[in-house]
């Protein structure tokens, strides 16, 4: 299984703007059986996860 961490700066984003990332999470985590995956395909040597390439799997 995969982890994902979801840092969040409290003072800065509203009450309404929270509660939409945890709905589109929820509707992530109800179709999850149809997301596909992603995986690098050309990535920099530093900072890769701003600028990485992706391919579909």
């Amino acid at each position: 299984m995969e982890m994902v961490r979801l840092a969040i700066p409290r003072r800065v984003y509203t009450q309404s703007q929270l509660e939409y990332v945890a709905e589109t999470f929820e509707e992530v985590m109800r179709t999850r059986e149809l997301v596909r995956g992603y995986r690098i395909v050309k990535e920099p040597r530093f900072l890769r996860h701003f600028t990485a390439h992706f391919e579909q799997l």
